[in-house]
């Protein structure tokens, strides 16, 4: 069970664990129930649950921002005080997120990585 925070019929924000468990009552009143799979920008009218429309031009610049963030996630396993092991565990990973525009398919067709273990 998913919980979504809709505001003018767009989920602005979602959780997977109940909303009055970690926000004050009258904030967490504001959510509700949704499908597992509902995400942020999907619609609600009130009843039916929408995925939201994906604008072609849009796309291959929400798959960089998407791949930007795993990058980001990942920053710290590069940093002076990591031991080589672990540091070199993460380089192909990085390296295969930095690849992701030059895949065959891109934007449409995108394989993500798997981090290392």
């Amino acid at each position: 069970m998913a919980w979504a925070y809709v505001k003018d019929g767009v989920v602005i924000d979602r959780f997977r664990v109940d909303p009055y468990t970690i926000f004050y009552p009258e904030y967490a009143q504001n959510f509700i129930e949704a499908p597992d799979d509902v995400d942020h920008y999907w619609t609600f009218d009130g009843t039916t649950w929408s995925p939201p429309a994906i604008d072609p031009n849009q796309l291959p610049l929400q798959i960089r921002a998407q791949r930007n963030q795993l990058l980001q996630a990942s920053d710290w396993t590069q940093a002076t005080d990591v031991p080589n092991a672990f540091k070199n565990k993460w380089v192909a990973y990085r390296q295969a997120l930095r690849d992701v525009p030059q895949q065959q398919g891109f934007p449409n067709d995108v394989v993500w990585p798997i981090p290392p273990q």
